[in-house]
C-alpha cells in the first residue's frame, strides 16, 4: 500500500519542518530524474535551498533556455511533492512566482511561445516524473531523511549524501532510463540525450 495514500503523514504535515522536507524531496527527486548531479542542501537561510548542477551543455540559446527549463521543472517538483504527500501547497509559495517569471523569460526569449504555454509543457513534464511509482514511493523517505539531518543540527547537507539517500529509492539505471524529454526553442525541438 502506498504510503501516500494510507494517510499515515497527515497529522506530520502540521509540522512546518516536516512539510519543509517533503517540499526538499520533490525538488531532490525531481533534480535526478533530470539527471541533474546535487551539490548541497543548506537550511539556511530560509527557505531552506537544494543546489543543484545545473550548467550549460553548449554556448549557445538552446542550451541557456534548456537549463530555464530544467531549474523551472525543479520547482515544480517540489510543490508538486508537498500536494501529494501533504494535500496542498503551503510551503513556499514564493516558487509560483520564481515559476511564472522564469516561464515568462522563455517565452520572451522563444517569440513563438505564450508564458502559459511553457508553464503547461514544463508541468506535464513534472506530472510525468511523479507519474512514476518509483518517485512517488521515494518522496516520504526522502522526506524523512531531510527532516533528520535538519532535527539532528546539520545545516548543510553534502550533495553525496543526499545522492547516496536517492541510490536506496530511485537507482542510478531508473535515472538513466528516464522517459525521454523534450525540451524546444525557437519551434524546434530537441530530443534530450540519452
Amino acid at each position: 500500500m502506498n504510503t501516500i495514500e494510507s494517510g499515515a503523514v497527515d497529522e506530520r504535515c502540521k509540522d512546518e519542518g516536516f512539510r519543509q522536507a517533503v517540499y526538499q524531496a520533490g525538488h531532490a527527486l525531481s533534480a535526478r530524474a533530470l539527471g541533474l548531479k546535487l551539490i548541497s542542501f543548506k537550511v539556511l537561510p530560509r527557505p531552506p535551498i537544494l543546489v543543484s548542477d545545473k550548467t550549460f551543455s553548449g554556448f549557445d540559446w538552446v542550451s541557456f533556455i534548456e537549463m530555464l527549463e530544467i531549474r523551472i521543472i525543479e520547482l515544480m517538483g517540489g510543490r508538486m511533492a508537498e500536494m501529494y504527500v501533504c494535500k496542498s501547497h503551503e510551503s513556499f509559495t514564493g516558487d509560483v512566482s520564481r515559476i511564472d517569471e522564469l516561464t515568462r523569460l522563455v517565452a520572451g526569449l522563444d517569440d513563438n511561445r505564450d508564458p502559459d504555454e511553457v508553464w503547461f509543457d514544463l508541468e506535464d513534464i513534472a506530472e510525468k516524473i511523479f507519474a512514476q511509482q518509483v518517485y512517488l514511493d521515494a518522496i516520504i523517505p526522502m522526506a524523512e531523511f531531510f527532516y533528520h539531518e535538519v532535527k539532528i543540527g546539520h545545516e548543510e547537507i553534502q550533495g553525496t549524501d543526499i545522492e547516496a539517500e536517492l541510490d536506496k529509492y530511485v537507482p542510478l539505471a531508473a535515472k538513466e532510463n528516464w522517459v525521454k524529454r523534450v525540451f524546444s526553442f525557437g519551434g524546434k525541438q530537441k530530443p534530450a540525450a540519452e
